[in-house]
């Protein structure tokens, strides 16, 4: 009995690490529906988590020193499981605020507005978790009077359980439970472990019970749900944390009834109108389409490479109207493949060809086996650039798949009056492509944010692009701006030793407007 006694402060502690770990990474994923999946999300939650527990340690030792460990235990147990369920509750004011001011970019105000909101979900619990470790030391050495051995046990039971708590978070119960389940599990452990070090039994155990019976019934997800209406009637179909990515799925009104948008993370990654599926919502997908129908004029027979899946909108639409034409997808997330099936029109036996994979890792496969006449890369937004799909050798791969007189599309976000990361990118394209012209839709504006499309390869010579209606989908970018943007910027090429794209894009991420 003397040995399991020492071994408690351990096992709590693990515990406790464990808990910590699986909230830092539920963190990390709950902030992207607001920030995106960046460095800069990453930077916040990381810095924000440690500080929390850094202040928690501080804390727990002034309390170990003044109070009893047996005492204070199960209070902080429990206190830990309040504040970490309370993220629930947080996360819905945030998305309901959100959705009432209608943010679809981020400014710098909205940063700063958002790492606060990050301090205020995550802080409170993170200091908590802080507080178990010095305490539990405490309680362990009052058991033995081996100091060194004892404090590195806690030590390393606390290391033990953040390794298994990343593990089991990362690989299996954020992707299999979701967010909120998770949360609800870390709360409902620590209120056990409250009741088990002798808490008040009947409010560590109704507690326990409550969350356990939250747990089960589902009703945090289904009030979140009821809220999914925003104050622009934007309506919530369909939800979920996948492995790579938070998914929703949401109908508004349009000018010409309803519109279908489809939320990866932070930012809507693609529109459609379900009752005209022809009509290209995005202005670089009306680019696309226009290069597209330039350059194989009088073909029928042809093949496509579209990196980056999203809600299929392109590639069906490719499918659609150039039913000979070969298409292939390739698309990371099969969760977001599964969603264009289920909510974006794609039929399940659709000619596509789709391939659930990383972008690179697809092309340095295929590379040398198979040719293809276009290649779309569609994976850059305004909050997280795939570094490795802008360098020169990613580039040179894309080439080495192209049919000889190929065609590389790229639609790239930037605003022009700063064109950091569009001249580097154009640089780095430029290094691989002899022929490179940039275009970016009517009335283009230096101040604001715009999606360029980077064309490469076989390019048509037209400076004015015509969609299928006749209406001008784009314009080639004068060489007098591009060539004042490489004045002021310098031309750095990207390549896999140093492609700092989360410093070129900053000035978007922080400028960007609606």
């Amino acid at each position: 009995m003397k040995t399991i006694a020492r071994g408690v402060p351990h096992a709590v502690v693990c515990a406790a690490s464990m808990g910590v770990m699986i909230v830092e990474l539920v963190a990390s994923r709950l902030v992207s529906k607001y920030l995106g999946s960046s460095l800069y999300t990453w930077t916040s939650v990381i810095g924000i988590v440690l500080g929390g527990i850094s202040l928690g340690n501080w804390i727990g030792g002034k309390l170990a020193d003044r109070f009893a460990p047996r005492r204070i235990v199960p209070l902080l147990l429990l206190s830990a499981s309040v504040l970490t369920c309370l993220i629930i509750v947080l996360d819905m004011a945030l998305g309901r605020i959100t959705g009432a001011l209608g943010t679809e970019g981020m400014t710098a105000a909205a940063l700063a507005r958002s790492i606060l909101l990050i301090a205020v979900l995550f802080l409170l619990p993170s200091c908590a978790l802080g507080t178990i470790s010095p305490v539990m030391a405490k309680y362990a050495l009052e058991e033995t009077a081996g100091v060194g051995r004892t404090v590195g046990g806690i030590y390393a039971a606390g290391s033990l359980g953040s390794i298994g708590g990343t593990f089991l978070a990362g690989y299996l119960l954020i992707p299999a439970l979701g967010l909120t389940l998770n949360i609800l599990i870390v709360g409902i452990g620590l209120a056990l472990l409250s009741l088990l070090m002798g808490g008040r039994r009947i409010v560590s155990g109704a507690w326990a019970a409550a969350l356990a019976v939250l747990a089960l019934t589902g009703a945090p997800d289904s009030l979140a749900r009821s809220l999914g209406e925003d104050a622009s009637g934007s309506r919530t179909v369909y939800e979920k944390d996948s492995p790579y990515s938070w998914i929703r799925v949401a109908d508004r009104p349009a000018q010409f009834g309803t519109e279908r948008t489809l939320r990866l993370d932070a930012l809507i990654h693609n529109m459609r109108d379900p009752a005209r599926p022809d009509v290209l919502l995005y202005e670089y997908e009306r680019i696309f389409e226009s290069l597209t129908r330039a350059k194989t004029a009088g073909r029928t027979s042809f093949s496509t490479l579209t990196l980056g899946g999203g809600g299929f909108t392109l590639p069906a639409y490719l499918e659609r109207n150039f039913p000979d034409a070969r298409h292939t997808v390739v698309e990371i997330d099969p969760d977001v493949v599964e969603t264009a099936h289920a909510y974006f029109g794609v039929p399940r036996d659709t000619r596509i060809s789709i391939s659930v994979a990383d972008a690179r890792s697809f092309v340095s496969a295929v590379r040398g086996r198979r040719t293809y006449d276009i290649v779309y890369c569609d994976v850059f937004n305004a909050f997280s650039v795939p570094p490795h799909l802008t360098t020169r050798e990613f580039t040179a791969m894309v080439r080495d798949i192209l049919a000889p007189d190929g065609m590389y599309l790229v639609n790239c976000i930037d605003i022009l009056d700063s064109g950091r990361f569009l001249d580097a990118f154009i640089a780095t394209v430029t290094s691989v492509f002899p022929r490179v012209s940039i275009y970016a839709p009517p009335a283009l504006s230096a101040s604001a944010r715009t999606t360029f499309v980077v064309a490469a390869g076989g390019i048509p010579g037209a400076e004015a692009l015509r969609a299928a209606d006749g209406s001008v989908a784009g314009e080639r970018v004068p060489a007098e701006m591009l060539a004042g943007l490489h004045a002021r910027r310098g031309g750095v090429v990207l390549t896999d030793d140093r492609s700092p794209v989360e410093t070129l894009m900053a000035p978007v991420f922080l400028r960007s407007v609606k």
